[in-house]
């Protein structure tokens, strides 16, 4: 038995894969509607939950696990420490699928900076709208320090992620449900339809969009605040897919 942790369209075509391949596969996802993702793509027994490394222990024994495969968002860094430990812990296979990043330290418009404190100081020190599109996990982070009028999110089209943003105080002409990854064009379309100055991005990869999003900005003038992924240690990290379905085949093929 195989567990994937998923969130990530990445993940949902590994999950697919080893099915095709014929392995026995559980599918662990944060949210219940990357659950349903899952579960429209393949039909593999999915827990949709929160899991800190005690639950991922549990589930290990209980469902006699050989290996995890963690295809997390490249943020979602506890998730990936705690499922290292308890890969270690209970003695399986750990393997990391993150996809490839980009480096955008020397891009004219592009200001980098190492985590969400620093990017919320320097836009402290500005003015002008605010395009939020780091999904709502830290929304808070910057509706406590900044302007509450400046800011705009743009965030997946659910009940509870929207709830979340009313709780915070954002406006309904402030909160821009929607799914992504968007193309060029339709980013350049909405700063230009929101007067967004800013626009407060993750370096998801090229399959989250952050090039389309990077690209449109500094098109229309837009100065671009990339929060960097997060350094962590991985263990036997790849960025090919294919790359984890031949190390799967190798140790765990019958």
């Amino acid at each position: 038995m195989i567990l994937v942790l998923s969130g990530t369209s990445d993940g949902r075509k590994i999950i697919e894969l080893l099915f095709q391949r014929g392995y026995d596969v559980i599918a662990s996802t944060a949210t219940k509607y990357g659950g349903i993702l899952i579960e429209s793509d393949c039909n593999a027994e999915v827990i949709s939950e929160k899991m800190e490394q005690g639950d991922m222990e549990k589930l290990i024994r209980k469902r006699k696990i050989e290996c995890i495969v963690d295809a997390t968002h490249p943020y979602a860094e506890k998730v990936s420490v705690n499922a290292m430990a308890a890969c270690k812990s209970m003695g399986i296979k750990y393997l990391r699928y993150e996809r490839k990043g980009n480096s955008y330290d020397k891009t004219d418009g592009v200001s980098c900076f190492p985590d969400y404190d620093k990017a919320i100081s320097y836009l402290k020190g500005t003015k002008g709208n605010i395009l939020l599109t780091v999904g709502s996990n830290n929304l808070q982070l910057f509706t406590s320090s900044l302007e509450i009028d400046r800011l705009y999110a743009r965030v997946l089209p659910t009940y509870s992620v929207i709830k979340k943003c009313e709780d915070l105080r954002l406006l309904p002409k402030q909160i821009i449900a929607a799914q992504g990854p968007f193309t060029e064009e339709f980013n350049k379309a909405m700063y230009n339809n929101y007067n967004i100055k800013y626009m407060v991005t993750k370096d998801s990869g090229d399959e989250g969009g952050t090039e389309e999003k990077i690209k449109g900005a500094i098109e229309t003038g837009v100065n671009v605040v990339l929060i960097k992924r997060p350094k962590i240690n991985y263990i036997n990290l790849y960025d090919n897919i294919y790359d984890i379905i031949k190390v799967i085949d190798k140790d765990l093929k019958k």
